[in-house]
């Protein structure tokens, strides 16, 4: 017991120095080495495995740092970065994520871009939506297996690339922020064990680089969003988000996979808002970027470094708060997406008991109306509520209503939405 106690100290301590030692820096939040001091190492491969084929393929990462002959440390702080490309495209060559590796490597870290297998069977249709989501899990879980394989890769040669495996964070776009959430909160039993009997587990596949566990200290998602959000429950990251209110490929809010309805309905995806909001719950540390009017790709890598940046030298700092970063960058203000202009974005408890919790988005700076109307249409409670925008939380206390069916139904302008719920 007290050698586990003491070993767990000095990892503590190691970590905390090597933190301390980077704050002090004047590194890792801006610029310090030009184009010419830092270089690429291209196609280091890191596996290999069967893809959607069925052949053999070989998996590659590239590694972007400062030339060891400017650079006074032996390791650097690591940053992992995860392509997008809803898992039939996009590759460690796309243009973000070369931007974003030689914006990092100039900044003093070590950055790797990593490829991984794609391909799924997303059906005939021009938008995809006919695709068997059966397979698009089986494609995660594939492309799982090489996020943690790249993972252990890259600690198990950290020596060789001068990588402090104490101070790793990781980053993903779109698709490659879903896998992020997979690999960072998702264990074996939460997949389908049919994956595991065709394709071998999450930790061993890919690769014999092993006891590398995939332990971040921090996390940067674009357009992130996944289907299962209790599966945050069983880790605890400081998590930067990324989102445009506009996005029309993963819901800001949540919806269909991919926003397929037809011919059928995708899994439920979750997008940041609603990660944001329960990582609030369980009172992590959390900052949250929001694009409103922004596309999928709400921020350019030049404008992603202004806010990741601080975000990393805060937590090696030891000095990371929560925080709400609100950006309007398009012409169209859609708070709610393909949802109208007013939603009640969250209602709980439902059934109540005394207060009733209520989360209200609108892209509008004007008074919202409130009322609550009983089961036979008769208004039991009004009050009109402040609101700015994009979002914000209200109690209403409805201890005194009698048990029943209601119906709590807001406004402003013309815009109206309306919640049932059970006391």
């Amino acid at each position: 017991m007290m050698k586990t106690f003491f070993t767990t100290f000095f990892l503590i301590a190691t970590f905390f120095v090597s933190a301390q030692d980077y704050c002090t820096m004047s590194r890792f939040d801006e610029f310090v080495f030009d184009d010419n001091e830092i270089e690429i190492l291209s196609n280091v491969k890191y596996g290999e495995a069967v893809n959607y084929l069925g052949n053999n393929q070989n998996l590659f990462l590239d590694i972007y740092k400062p030339k060891t002959a400017f650079d006074e440390l032996s390791k650097r702080p690591l940053i992992f970065f995860v392509h997008g490309g809803g898992l039939v495209g996009g590759s460690k060559d796309s243009q973000g994520a070369v931007d974003l590796g030689n914006l990092y490597a100039k900044m003093g870290y070590v950055y790797v871009s990593i490829d991984y297998r794609i391909g799924w069977d997303n059906g005939d249709a021009d938008d995809g939506c006919g695709g068997d989501t059966t397979d698009l899990f089986r494609a995660t879980y594939r492309a799982v297996q090489d996020v943690r394989a790249a993972y252990r890769f890259i600690k198990g040669e950290a020596d060789v690339y001068g990588i402090d495996t104490n101070v790793i964070f990781v980053e993903g776009n779109s698709a490659g922020s879903r896998l992020i959430l997979f690999a960072l909160y998702a264990s074996q039993a939460d997949y389908d064990s049919q994956f595991y009997d065709e394709l071998g587990s999450i930790d061993t596949a890919v690769n014999e680089y092993d006891n590398y566990h995939f332990n971040p200290i921090g996390v940067i998602t674009e357009a992130g969003g996944i289907e299962d959000t209790s599966l945050l429950y069983n880790n605890n990251y400081p998590h930067l988000y990324f989102h445009g209110t506009c996005d029309s490929i993963v819901p800001f809010f949540s919806g269909p996979t991919f926003f397929c309805y037809q011919p059928f309905e995708y899994p439920n995806l979750h997008g940041s808002w609603q990660l944001t909001q329960l990582s609030k719950r369980l009172g992590r540390t959390v900052q949250f970027y929001i694009g409103e009017g922004a596309g999928h790709d709400a921020v350019i890598p030049d404008s992603i470094i202004l806010y990741t940046a601080p975000f990393m030298k805060d937590i090696m700092c030891n000095t990371l708060v929560s925080k709400d970063i609100y950006r309007v960058l398009g012409k169209y203000k859609c708070a709610v997406a393909n949802e109208g202009e007013l939603v009640i974005v969250d209602i709980y408890p439902n059934p109540v008991v005394d207060n009733i919790y209520l989360q209200v988005t609108s892209t509008r700076e004007k008074e919202i109306e409130m009322a609550i109307y009983n089961s036979i249409g008769q208004v039991v409670l009004s009050y009109n509520l402040e609101f700015y925008p994009p979002i914000k939380d209200y109690i209403i206390n409805v201890g005194d209503l009698a048990r029943g069916i209601y119906y709590l139904r807001i406004s402003q302008r013309q815009e109206i939405y309306v919640a049932k719920f059970l006391k």
